[in-house]
């Protein structure tokens, strides 16, 4: 228990005893005056009923300050719940976004790639059939320059003469 709680039953206690202690002064009658009339009653009944009825509306308030302390924490704790569940359903969402927004980005990626990869490909059969072309073309120009070379040095007669092979 709380220390007020303990506080107000210790109170609560002490009042209990101080009217059983003081009984007899208690049911003592006396005049009592309600300003438009006066009757005859025991002041310390009177006053022990006052402080009766006073702790019974303070339980009876205190109780109902307690019910609605928890009729409100547990409203805040299904609104929490509602936002936790609506969190974590937002938070899903993004990934599956990010999930499939990654697909598209690496089906991309890889489709670039792809193309490039072709690209080069065509590049390097178009260098390729250059370059055997241009081998092609060399070694035709050396054979027509020694065959050239070859009937000039027939023509002049020169001994020696380059033997083809």
């Amino acid at each position: 228990m709380r220390f007020r709680t303990i506080l107000l039953i210790v109170l609560l206690a002490l009042v209990a005893i101080f009217a059983a202690v003081n009984w007899t002064a208690f049911t003592t009658p006396a005049t009592l005056s309600l300003i438009y009339t006066d009757f005859q009653a025991p002041v310390g009944l009177v006053m022990l009923g006052v402080v009766v009825v006073l702790t019974a509306f303070f339980l009876l308030y205190i109780l109902a300050l307690q019910t609605s302390v928890m009729l409100e924490s547990r409203r805040l704790t299904k609104q929490l719940e509602a936002q936790r569940t609506l969190a974590d359903q937002a938070e899903h969402s993004r990934f599956n976004d990010l999930r499939g927004y990654l697909k598209t980005e690496l089906a991309q990626l890889q489709q670039r790639q792809s193309e490039q990869q072709t690209l080069l490909a065509q590049r390097l059969d178009a260098l390729q059939r250059d370059i055997h072309l241009r081998v092609e073309q060399t070694e035709n120009a050396v054979a027509a320059q020694v065959g050239e070379l070859d009937d000039r040095l027939q023509r002049h007669n020169v001994a020696g003469a380059i033997r083809p092979l």
